[in-house]
Parts: C-alpha cells; sequence; structure tokens
C-alpha cells in the first residue's frame, strides 16, 4: 500500500493526480475526472514540466487536508520572499 492514496502522471498535457495504488495498464480516472490507461513508459523529464491541473491540485489538497494554493495571506501583513538563513 502507498504511503501516500494519491500520486501525480503526466497526462493530456497536464499533471494529474490518480490513485496511488495503480500500475501500468489500469484503466483510472484523474481527480478531476478525466478517464486513462496507466502508461507503462516512464514519463520524460519534459513532461513533468507539464503545467499541475488545477482541479487535481484542489482535490488532492483537500484530501490530503492542505491548504489551497496560492494561499491567502492576512491583510496588512508583509509575506517576504527572502530566503530562510
Amino acid at each position: 500500500m502507498a504511503l501516500r492514496p494519491f500520486r501525480w502522471l503526466p497526462h493530456n498535457g497536464g499533471r494529474h493526480a490518480i490513485q496511488a495504488d495503480l500500475v501500468a495498464h489500469d484503466d483510472a480516472t484523474t481527480l478531476c475526472g478525466e478517464a486513462l490507461v496507466v502508461p507503462d513508459n516512464r514519463p520524460t523529464k519534459g513532461q513533468w514540466c507539464w503545467p499541475t491541473c488545477t482541479d487535481c491540485d484542489a482535490a488532492w489538497r483537500a484530501a490530503e487536508g492542505i491548504l489551497p494554493f496560492p494561499r491567502p495571506t492576512s491583510s496588512g501583513r508583509h509575506v517576504s520572499k527572502e530566503p530562510v538563513r
């Protein structure tokens, strides 16, 4: 069993979330509802750079209890982009 319930997979021009325990040739549905067959070849480096599907990202974050992205900031509070030292 996988440690996390979902994993990411490049598909149809974007990175989508699917059930983590799926293997090659399994029929699958992404978290955004797209049907696919899990490929048996590894995605290319370029495919991993495709944009993340916003619907899959929102569903994944909700399932994992992670705040939405981008995270809202408190009004009046400056969020520094300086690296932490």
